[in-house]
């Protein structure tokens, strides 16, 4: 989605070429795009390392019982 929201920018800054007005919002929409994309692989790092601690690396979670 993040690929096509980034062509489908780039195609009206080209069609609005002419324009600075519109030009500028496409910039400003490209802005969104980027700060979304960041955010989204901000929240993936943060989940996996709170996976990661979850489960101490092994992939089983961590539980409070024994294991007799």
């Amino acid at each position: 989605m993040v690929f096509v929201s980034i062509v489908i920018i780039a195609i009206k800054m080209i069609v609005n070429s002419n324009n600075a007005n519109k030009r500028s919002e496409s910039i400003g929409s490209l802005a969104w795009v980027c700060a979304g994309t960041m955010l989204l692989g901000l929240s993936l790092i943060v989940s996996g390392i709170i996976l990661s601690v979850a489960t101490n690396g092994s992939g089983a979670l961590i539980t409070g019982g024994s294991n007799t």
